[in-house]
């Protein structure tokens, strides 16, 4: 073997061409050298950009004609600066244009021989990136839009438009130019759908947690939201004390179908999607408790504070009655013996008669140490009318309604006494009774809770004390935490408190509603996550296991019965998963993202996930769908191009 250089190109020839005479020798090399295809120039940023200007769809066609005509009016003037080879020295303008127009066609095409697939790279990024925005104001018109007859039909239309406009500014066939315009335009609708699961497919095996960030970034997108403000939900949430929140309920709708998605698929992604789910759910009755408790203020009980209230209520009385015992003046028991007298019933002489019911023999005695009593013994007095008022409260409590009217009025009749004695008395009897009405209220709040409407309670609640407003918040909030702890697991507890009364009533009387409000709202997000990934009928489920373990039923029955034409379409569903990105990976990296909480989640890079998907998708969708670069480059092929080039090796 032997190499030689033949204008500056290096050519490899058998040893056969040493024992050639050298006429022989050289009429071999003339004869390689006429066949040689001539070295190629470099790329320049210069032809780079002419190429790419040459793509723009009409207006690439003009730039040549622009150039020459410019070219043309100035060359009697600046000729006298270029190379005499560089001139245009023709005596009129239309023999300058041409040559001018020669000179720049030329260029191009020596460029696009010497570098066809830049070249072509290149006019095709110029007739995308300058449809691109055409498309976007208008991509419906542009069959980037719509159902799929809408896009073949606006796309094949407005491509034939371009494609045949094109070819007539070139100085080629504008029915040519049409025709392919049209046929591109049409076809790429069905392209894309044909090509992008196989595409897909690929993708999703090379790198499976990108091809997870892009269809979560799908379903952000989808959305409407901003990647920030859906990242700034799950760490508020997390730091309003739920950081079960995850990306997927923040996402909404799209979010949760795609976990869906994952969770009625075989794989590791939808055990994943399972357990978070049930475990979250399991511990729902605990946050909503815990939302209703702060967000009334109720961190008692109501026996708790009841039992508090009422230690608080005799350690005040004791107090306040000790201090007014030693100002008191007589007290008139008169008009309270005469009262329990009509209901006792005396004889001759006011003797008592003999008890004929239990009221009177209640009362009997008591109206005899009234009797009996010193009424400048101001303590005395009150010793029996406390014993009295027990003895009322009791009655009560046991359900003996008129025993406890009749002693009550006793009761009264030997305060009013007590209060003429002392003035002190008075507002100490004041300060009592209204420790009561705080106390009653927590029973109060409790039927207001559970059977109340909205128009009596809010006013009721208005009229209290803010003691007592604390004890009806308490009493109202306890069925709602019981109900809460005590639903079954997998009941979705936050829906009782999801009604119009509910929150009237939280705004009027709960301190902290707005943060209860947000949780529980979280609340019912989360639980409709859960019934959106797991609910519902479990035939999907079933069939996605079959196909997992490779044995559908549906087919055998199909092959059974002699449908075999049933038994192939079977067959085909059940490999459609593998012919996409839909495979256990991807699904494993969806609930991977889908699954961040607070302390796992950054705004930033979600942010930058969603921006960078969004814009990989517009690039490919305006690719795909408009066609019109395609188009442009396609109908601006037909120029003249060198001969393939023959490389001879002479024996």
């Amino acid at each position: 073997m032997a190499t030689l250089d033949i204008n500056g190109q290096r050519v490899t020839v058998d040893d056969s061409f040493l024992k050639l005479s050298p006429e022989d020798q050289q009429s071999t090399v003339d004869h390689i050298a006429a066949n040689l295809a001539p070295k190629a120039d470099p790329v320049s940023i210069n032809n780079l950009g002419r190429s790419f200007a040459t793509g723009v769809p009409i207006v690439g066609g003009l730039l040549n004609k622009a150039d020459a005509a410019t070219n043309a009016a100035l060359a009697p003037a600046l000729n006298r600066f270029f190379d005499e080879k560089d001139q245009l020295p023709e005596a009129t303008f239309g023999e300058r244009y041409a040559h001018s127009l020669r000179d720049q066609e030329g260029t191009d095409a020596k460029f696009a021989a010497q570098h066809p697939v830049i070249d072509t790279g290149a006019k095709l990024a110029g007739g995308v990136a300058s449809m691109a925005p055409v498309v976007s104001v208008a991509p419906g018109l542009f069959g980037a839009t719509g159902t799929f007859a809408a896009r073949t039909g606006m796309g094949a239309t407005s491509n034939a438009l371009l494609g045949g406009t094109d070819a007539a500014v070139r100085g080629e066939d504008p029915v040519k130019g049409a025709l392919v315009g049209g046929v591109l335009g049409g076809a790429m609708p069905a392209a894309e759908a044909a090509v992008s699961p196989f595409i897909s497919s690929i993708m999703a095996r090379i790198n499976p947690r990108a091809s997870g960030e892009r269809q979560v970034a799908r379903a952000i997108s989808e959305s409407g939201r901003p990647a920030a403000d859906i990242a700034g939900d799950v760490t508020t949430a997390a730091a309003e004390g739920q950081p079960q929140f995850t990306l997927a309920d923040a996402i909404g709708n799209p979010g949760q179908r795609m976990l869906s998605s994952v969770a009625r698929a075989p794989g590791e992604g939808r055990t994943d999607v399972v357990n978070a789910l049930e475990q979250r759910q399991a511990g729902q009755g605990r946050r909503v408790a815990n939302a209703v408790s702060e967000g009334f203020g109720s961190r008692m009980t109501p026996e708790a504070l009841r039992d508090a209230m009422t230690a608080e209520r005799g350690a005040i009385a004791d107090e306040a009655y000790g201090a007014v015992r030693n100002d008191a003046g007589r007290v008139d028991v008169v008009p309270t013996l005469n009262n329990l007298d009509r209901t006792i019933g005396t004889g001759p002489g006011q003797t008592l008669n003999a008890p004929n019911d239990s009221v009177e023999s209640i009362l009997r005695p008591f109206r005899e140490r009234i009797a009996r009593v010193n009424p400048d013994d101001f303590e005395a007095v009150q010793r029996i009318r406390s014993d009295m008022a027990d003895t009322a409260q009791n009655a009560r409590q046991s359900g003996y309604g008129n025993r406890a009217r009749l002693i009550g009025a006793a009761v009264r009749d030997l305060d009013a006494a007590l209060e003429n004695a002392s003035s002190g008395y008075r507002q100490a009897n004041r300060d009592f009774a209204g420790a009561t009405r705080n106390i009653e209220a927590i029973d109060a709040g409790r039927t207001a809770a559970l059977r109340g409407r909205t128009e009596d309670t809010i006013p009721e609640f208005n009229a209290l004390s803010p003691r007592g407003q604390q004890a009806f918040r308490t009493g109202y909030a306890d069925p709602l935490i019981s109900q809460a702890q005590g639903a079954a697991v997998g009941a979705n507890k936050a829906r009782p408190l999801i009604n119009d009364a509910f929150t009237d009533e939280a705004a009027a009387m709960a301190p902290g509603n707005d943060l209860m409000q947000r949780r529980i709202a979280r609340e019912q997000t989360m639980f409709t996550t859960r019934n959106q990934a797991l609910g519902g009928s479990r035939t999907a489920d079933n069939l996605a296991d079959h196909e997992a373990l490779g044995i559908n039923p549906t087919t055998v029955m199909h092959v059974a019965s002699g449908h075999w034409s049933a038994a192939i379409g079977s067959m085909l569903h059940a490999g459609v998963r593998g012919l996409t990105g839909n495979t256990p990976a991807v699904r494993k990296a969806i609930a991977d993202i889908l699954l961040q909480n607070g302390a796992t989640i950054s705004g930033p890079a979600l942010n930058a996930m969603v921006t960078r998907t969004i814009g990989q998708l517009q690039f490919l969708q305006t690719l795909a769908r408009s066609g019109v670069g395609a188009a442009a480059v396609t109908t601006n092929a037909n120029q003249p191009k060198p001969p393939t080039p023959i490389f001879v090796r002479q024996p």
